[in-house]
């Protein structure tokens, strides 16, 4: 064992933490992100942008996605997080998403 690596310490760690939370002994952090509504993506995407293909030159969601959320589709909860964080911080989600 006198070959532990930094990467299987931290998975070791992390195995130990999920199974002390699994177990009730500690509680880890959680976040909710709350259903959208349709009436709010576009409040939000008008908050940005003009148009939803402005919107997509902007952040990389294709216009029809957009445009489809605009109607009542439905949202998985990575793109309610994306939109959240749009809404709070345009020009961050901007920047994290053109730098490379």
């Amino acid at each position: 064992m006198a070959n532990r690596t930094k990467i299987g310490l931290e998975i070791e760690a992390g195995l130990r933490e999920a199974i002390a939370h699994r177990q009730g002994k500690i509680a880890l952090e959680t976040v909710i992100v709350e259903p959208m509504s349709a009436s709010r993506v576009k409040a939000i995407r008008k908050s940005v942008a003009k148009s939803p293909r402005e919107f997509e030159a902007k952040f990389g969601i294709p216009r029809r996605t957009v445009e489809g959320w605009e109607q009542g589709r439905s949202l998985d909860v990575s793109s309610r997080a994306l939109l959240t964080i749009i809404e709070r911080e345009p020009e961050a989600a901007r920047r994290a998403l053109t730098s490379r």
